[in-house]
């Protein structure tokens, strides 16, 4: 939001004081000494002090870093990159001084005396993102990185403090201090309210204990600040909630309106009107609207129809957006996507519910958040929470979630990211029902399955043929990658896929690739493998007994969690693996039928059977829920440790004495 000052201010930029530059921080003999840190364990590198300071009426922002470097990996931290934008709207911001110094582990200091390297990032008639990089001199395991350097805005321009307080390191202590300006601001809400008086709020996401302190100087002015100490890395670990959502954080931000009740209702209103408009009835959409439903026997026919049909439009979320020379006029009505066969996922999916209407049905657009990196936050007056729209049909008496912005999707289903999300719905009057949520999909819609039929040479060796069925959310995965890749690195990637899943040493060529442009129909995959799949050991030889899981590292190492676990979505996999032996051998040891579940919304099943000279290894594994809190998280563990232990045993087969002695050499007794 952009905001200026009710009578014109005189230039307030004035030259950070050379002393602020110059402050370094003596380092402690602990500090020197240290060579690892007991409270984050094998750590690369840990951040003793961060400050951050925003200085609205200077137009400045003031950064300070001090990295301990505890092993090889963590010198990586030595070369730092900052970010600044120089725009051509009076919006942008530079970098201004950057001091640095490199603190050896006896204390000797050697000073930065270089420049920084730019890299244009991305460049048009108003932005030019770039990026600017330092190397600190000197650094060595054991060094302390200290650095600081100032953002300079533009004249006149105010950008409310977004703290970040948590990231890929420990920090010990860390500062934030954001001096607003005196000045009264004002703006314009939705619907031209203008030189409205701005109001100061924020968002926040703090550690217990901790939370934003508003005071005021001796002369009146007020400021925020926050200090925190030992925050803990954000854990990089696997199925996390959404990044973005669950980092601490706050965001301040100005606001022309009285209160979040009142920012919501006139930006639901504007986005609603904005909708309709775009999806408005005329003389293209009916007319298309009624050449692809002709014929149709039902509403849910008739949905269906136009679904197909606008899947067919190409989305420029897959391919490519036009340049404002191409489409000379911009994009406003679905009747404009029709014309023009094209549009983004969002342009698409209310071009859907414009036809949808024009054919007689009732819908809606909503507008959700992607939960792939956010949980829309109510308390958060932003709308651009909401990024992605999907359509809502009512028909049979019931309301039916699809997802027409979402290339190859099938009909009746939403891509995950928009599953169990929050978001506004179109034409929904009643103030206490304005945010809604998108159901889920059950585990069966996303469903893998691996198939495996593979010959065991004397020496553990194997040849063979391996299908892989993918249907629901796993499908879609590989088919937005192939939206945006050639044939060849779509078999590449999958080449690779393929090959983690293997013993090591497995080459894998990947051969038919099967209704790759058909959402409706499952995707399926067929490659040749080989490679050295079993240990010898004398007469024995060892096989994975579930093929695909041979390379897997177990999914949750770590005893304690920061947060919950989050799955991306609900799901099944089915294997099933033959083994055709070598002439002369036979099974020696095989898993019983085994099994475990977790609390009715898990499950894991293990069998085998044989037949003369083969053996079949089927694995079933279901995961029916996708959250699950710190306080189950044990319980989660070890039904994940128990059943990735079945994964990893193994068939033992051996050769018949009658085939030993048979191949003994000439001679033998």
């Amino acid at each position: 939001m952009k905001f200026r000052l009710i009578a014109a201010a005189t230039l307030a930029f004035a030259i950070t004081p050379l002393i602020h530059a110059q402050q370094w921080t003596a380092p402690t003999q602990e500090e020197l000494k240290m060579t690892s840190f007991p409270e984050v364990p094998g750590a690369d590198a840990i951040v003793l002090n961060k400050e951050e300071i925003d200085d609205d009426d200077m137009h400045v922002q003031y950064h300070y870093m001090r990295i301990k470097v505890l092993t090889e990996k963590g010198l990586k931290y030595a070369d730092i990159e900052v970010d600044f934008n120089k725009k051509s709207d009076l919006s942008g911001y530079t970098i201004g001084e950057f001091f640095a110094r490199t603190v050896q582990p006896d204390g000797t200091i050697v000073p930065f005396t270089g420049k920084g390297m730019d890299k244009v990032l991305e460049k048009d008639s108003i932005n030019n993102y770039t990026r600017r990089a330092y190397s600190l001199p000197a650094a060595k395991v054991g060094s302390i990185l200290e650095y600081r350097y100032t953002i300079r805005r533009d004249d006149h321009w105010f950008a409310p403090a977004r703290w970040s307080m948590q990231g890929d390191l420990y920090i010990k202590n860390e500062h934030f201090l954001w001096k607003p300006t005196d000045k009264e601001l004002v703006g314009t809400t939705r619907g031209g309210r203008e030189n409205i008086s701005q109001r100061l709020t924020w968002a926040k996401s703090l550690p217990a204990g901790v939370d934003v302190v508003q005071h005021k100087t001796p002369t009146g002015r007020v400021q925020m600040e926050a200090t925190v100490s030992d925050v803990m890395p954000f854990a990089n670990e696997q199925y996390m909630p959404p990044i973005y959502s669950s980092r601490y954080h706050v965001f301040f931000y100005y606001t022309p309106y009285y209160n979040a009740k009142d920012y919501w209702d006139t930006e639901i209103k504007y986005w609603n009107s904005d909708t309709n408009k775009f999806t408005g009835n005329n003389g293209t959409v009916s007319s298309i609207a009624h050449e692809v439903t002709t014929g149709a026997t039902s509403d849910e026919d008739k949905a269906r129809k136009l679904y197909a049909y606008v899947m067919r439009l190409e989305n420029t979320d897959y391919t490519r957006e036009r340049t404002s020379q191409e489409e000379k006029k911009e994009i406003k009505s679905a009747e404009d996507v029709l014309k023009r066969k094209h549009g983004s996922a969002n342009q698409i999916a209310m071009t859907y519910v414009a036809l949808a209407r024009a054919a007689g049905l009732k819908a809606d657009s909503m507008l959700v958040a992607d939960r792939s990196y956010l949980i829309l936050d109510v308390n958060w007056q932003d709308i651009s929470q909401l990024t992605d729209t999907i359509a809502i049909v009512n028909y049979g008496g019931q309301d039916h979630y699809l997802d027409p912005g979402s290339r190859y999707n099938p009909f009746g289903h939403l891509e995950w990211d928009h599953t169990i999300s929050g978001g506004i719905r179109q034409d929904n009057k009643n103030p206490a029902q304005q945010f809604s949520m998108t159901p889920g999909e059950p585990y069966k819609f996303s469903h893998t399955s691996r198939v495996g039929d593979v010959k065991i040479t004397d020496d553990g060796h194997m040849t063979g043929k391996v299908t892989l069925t993918f249907e629901g959310s796993p499908a879609l995965r590989w088919r937005h990658v192939a939206l945006k890749n050639d044939d060849a690195e779509l078999k590449d990637r999958l080449k690779k896929e393929i090959e983690s899943m293997l013993p090591g040493g497995s080459d894998v060529t990947v051969g038919s690739i099967a209704n790759l442009d058909d959402g409706d129909l499952p995707l399926k995959v067929e490659a040749t493998v080989n490679g050295r799949i079993g240990n010898s050991v004398g007469s024995r030889v060892m096989l994975p007994s579930v093929l695909f899981e041979s390379n897997n590292n177990p999914r949750f190492p770590h005893e304690k969690r920061d947060l919950g676990v989050y799955f991306p979505y609900s799901e099944i996999s089915q294997d099933a693996v033959r083994y055709t032996l070598p002439a002369g051998w036979t099974v020696d040891s095989a898993p019983v039928n085994q099994g475990a579940s977790y609390e009715k919304l898990a499950a894991y099943s293990l069998t085998s059977q044989q037949k003369s000279n083969t053996i079949t290894l089927r694995r079933d594994f279901i995961m029916g829920d996708i959250y699950f809190p710190n306080d189950k998280y044990k319980e989660l563990r070890t039904f994940y440790n128990d059943f990735e232990a079945k994964d990893h045993s193994n068939v033992v087969i051996k050769r018949s004495p009658t085939t030993a002695s048979t191949s003994a050499p000439a001679g033998a007794q």
